[in-house]
């Protein structure tokens, strides 16, 4: 059997003060850049393009425990997920609109924050939330669990 591995949490990299310099797909295309300025970021620079397709299929759901588990159709990789935004972006391509753009998914889980929320209280803070959004994306597809058409 396959070992289980887990998707990282990007607000538990942000306190322990390791979110990586750069993060890449399985086919070593450069995603994002988390300390470099936009145009260095092609995830965020093409998302209007850049199509999305699930990869994976859910092997298991603890909603009390926010622990879910899937399994990449590419390679049989067993994956533990924390991050409910994750869950819920990986859920709207596979689920909502196989195929949507980067921007689209992105788009989703911003309003859908906003209405169990309310409204973002500045740009700042939406800009820091979507920069959230776009790293937890780019971990998403980096471990295959969403394949990225360019």
């Amino acid at each position: 059997m396959k070992e289980t591995n887990s998707l990282p949490n990007v607000l538990d990299m942000v306190k322990s003060n390791e979110i990586p310099t750069e993060i890449r797909s399985p086919d070593a295309t450069l995603l994002i850049k988390p300390y470099s300025t936009l145009e260095n970021n092609p995830l965020i620079i093409n998302r209007k393009v850049w199509r999305l397709l699930p990869n994976y299929m859910p092997v298991s759901s603890d909603i009390q425990n926010n622990l879910h588990v899937a399994r990449v159709n590419s390679t049989g990789e067993t994956i533990e997920i924390k991050d409910p935004e994750a869950v819920n972006m990986m859920a709207y391509v596979r689920l909502v609109r196989p195929g949507t753009t980067v921007k689209e998914v992105i788009s989703s889980e911003l309003e859908r924050t906003e209405s169990e929320t309310g409204k973002f209280k500045d740009n700042d803070e939406l800009g820091a939330y979507a920069m959230y959004l776009y790293i937890t994306l780019a971990l998403v597809i980096s471990k295959g669990l969403l394949s990225l058409e360019r």
